[in-house]
């Protein structure tokens, strides 16, 4: 529109500026023939002559002030084209001509106004966080970048630091998105009253002319630039300050709500020259701050950038293994501790590896918690499970196979549907099925744990709550959610004959689970000892190495098959190579 407006008034400007040059020449050039016609003819019509060219005269400079009018107005309006442009949207036509160019002026001002206004906006929206009003990851991102390379120019040396608010996303989750956006606004307020105080206090006088600024940078994020430090090493009590201020406890709708941070500091320009290597080298720092604990600040390290590089291949290759089949179920066997008989088994995820062979999960499974992939695996070793069970089912061995449900898997609203495609593809009976939550996923949010799992349940899935005992349970929620099994785990059993409180403990979870009507499954048992201990205090089902280690499918169906012909079913169970040698 601009190159539109400047080319018509450059046009209209030229047609008048030729047609007024054109009526001079023709001026001049009569008054060249009258003269030429009139010489020697006498005073009288010299004279009249003479006021006839004054009369042409005076209406040439007549047209030229009419011709101005309308050319000076369109010089304006062509200078006007020529300096707009998104930067300079401020620029406005001071026309006075009273005519149609005046109107066209004032309407061009109106647009140029609310163009403005609507580029205001726009700025806003893209560079402001619209929950906390704070500077977003963009602008943080740009501001720190402008910071870097004054720093570089001038040898002055600046900080960036990560902190994440602890316990956020837990809230959220419990007292919904609202009340989620509600915290998040007074975390904000906190933590700028927080950058000022740590900044007055670290920088002194610094302060004053650059200083720091404070944005969300993520969900549960934040970050403060310190634009320049005389000693880096106090980033690091300018982030425990900061993070200080969080630990006191927030009212919110009448919940009393303790908070904490962790936090990663990088230093610029060694720790990156550029906004966007600053600000992932604060993202490295906080990630291991947050692996090392609650209320922790760590300093970015060259170190952390191999980890992160190890990572990355690592999730890469995880990937490739989810889409390529290298993952696969492995089976350890649930004996009833009264029978001896396998009553069923626990998939457990195990990887294969192309170059490494078999590979245990303490490899594998925090990565791919850490990034997410821990929901397609699960999902993955759950039909895979599913699978194995439907095909000994149609060999003649009916046996239950549990699976385990990761948070993330859990956090998705089609989990229930996702589980009965899975047994409608398979062709698994439900009563053959069984998911293993843990007891921290189970207490972070009771109502959503009836509504997904209730479904499942009435179609006959069995629901066991996984190492219980090592939370902390609300009994009265227990009673409302829909499981079957409790499962004790492993450290209890490992303490019996070391820890004189063991013993109470497992009895204490056994009556529990009878009470409510609930299998209990012992996990982690290797000695007769143990066995015996569980199958006198009323235990239903044990698991663990003295009835059989993980193995493949078909191991698993040869030591069920093998196990089914003994007739001492507590004893210790055959080795995979013995199993081997005799099927």
């Amino acid at each position: 529109m601009k190159d539109w407006l400047e080319n018509l008034i450059k046009t209209l400007a030229g047609k008048l500026t030729l047609a007024f040059l054109g009526l001079m020449s023709l001026v001049m050039l009569g008054m060249i023939v009258m003269l030429s016609f009139t010489i020697g003819r006498g005073p009288a019509l010299a004279f009249a002559i003479g006021g006839s060219t004054m009369s042409v005269i005076l209406a040439t400079a007549a047209f030229y002030a009419f011709v101005s009018r309308i050319t000076d107005p369109l010089r304006d309006l062509t200078e006007f084209a020529q300096q707009t442009n998104l930067k300079r949207l401020g620029v406005r036509l001071d026309i006075r001509s009273g005519d149609e160019l005046e109107i066209l002026a004032r309407a061009l001002n109106r647009m140029m106004q609310r163009l403005d206004a609507s580029m205001k906006r726009i700025q806003q929206l893209a560079f402001v966080d619209t929950i906390t009003e704070l500077p977003n990851r963009d602008r943080f991102r740009q501001e720190t970048d402008e910071a870097a390379k004054s720093n570089a120019a001038n040898n002055l040396v600046g900080a960036v630091i990560s902190i994440d608010v602890d316990k956020f996303i837990r809230v959220q989750e419990t007292l919904g998105q609202i009340a989620g956006e509600e915290l998040l606004g007074l975390v904000a307020e906190r933590l700028s009253a927080a950058v000022r105080a740590s900044d007055r206090i670290v920088r002194l006088q610094t302060c004053i002319a650059r200083p720091a600024l404070l944005a969300r940078t993520g969900i549960s994020e934040f970050a403060v630039l310190i634009p320049d430090i005389d000693d880096p090493t106090q980033a690091g009590r300018f982030a425990q300050l900061v993070a200080a201020g969080l630990r006191q406890h927030f009212e919110l709708g009448g919940h009393h709500i303790v908070l904490g941070a962790c936090a990663g500091i990088a230093i610029f320009p060694q720790d990156g020259e550029t906004g966007e290597e600053v600000l992932r080298s604060a993202d490295l720092a906080l990630s291991h701050a947050r692996n090392g604990g609650r209320n922790r600040s760590v300093f970015f390290t060259r170190k952390m950038n191999q980890r992160a590089l190890e990572k990355l291949v690592l999730e890469n290759e995880i990937r490739a293994g989810i889409d390529q089949g290298q993952f696969m179920a492995y089976f350890q066997p649930k004996v009833d501790l009264g029978t001896g008989r396998i009553h069923g088994c626990e998939a457990l995820v195990r990887w294969n590896h192309p170059t490494q062979g078999m590979v245990s999960p303490t490899k594998f499974v925090t990565a791919a918690e850490e990034t997410g992939l821990i929901a397609p695996l699960g999902d993955y070793i759950m039909r895979d499970a599913a699978k194995k069970a439907a095909a000994w089912l149609r060999r003649g061995i009916a046996l239950r196979v549990a699976v385990n449900v990761s948070a993330m898997q859990f956090n998705d609203d089609n989990f229930t549907a996702k589980v009965q495609s899975i047994l409608a593809e398979t062709g698994l009976p439900a009563s053959l099925f069984e998911l293993e939550i843990t007891e921290s996923i189970a207490m972070s949010n009771p109502d959503r744990v009836i509504r997904l799992l209730e479904p499942l349940r009435n179609k006959g899935v069995r629901i066991a709550i996984d190492d219980f005992g090592t939370g902390h349970s609300n009994l009265a929620a227990l009673t409302r959610m829909p499981f079957d099994v409790f499962k004790i785990d492993q450290s209890f059993i490992r303490a019996l004959g070391k820890d004189r409180n063991a013993p109470t403990m497992i009895e204490t979870i056994i009556a529990m689970a009878g009470g409510l009507n609930y299998e209990t499954v012992a996990e982690g048992v290797e000695t007769q000892e143990q066995a015996a201990f569980l199958k006198k205090r009323g235990a239903t089902l044990g698991q663990g190495y003295l009835f059989g280690s993980p193995m493949s499918a078909d191991e698993f169906e040869a030591h069920a098959r093998n196990w089914a012909a003994r007739a001492d079913g507590l004893s210790p169970a055959p080795s995979i190579e013995g199993l081997r040698r005799t099927s």
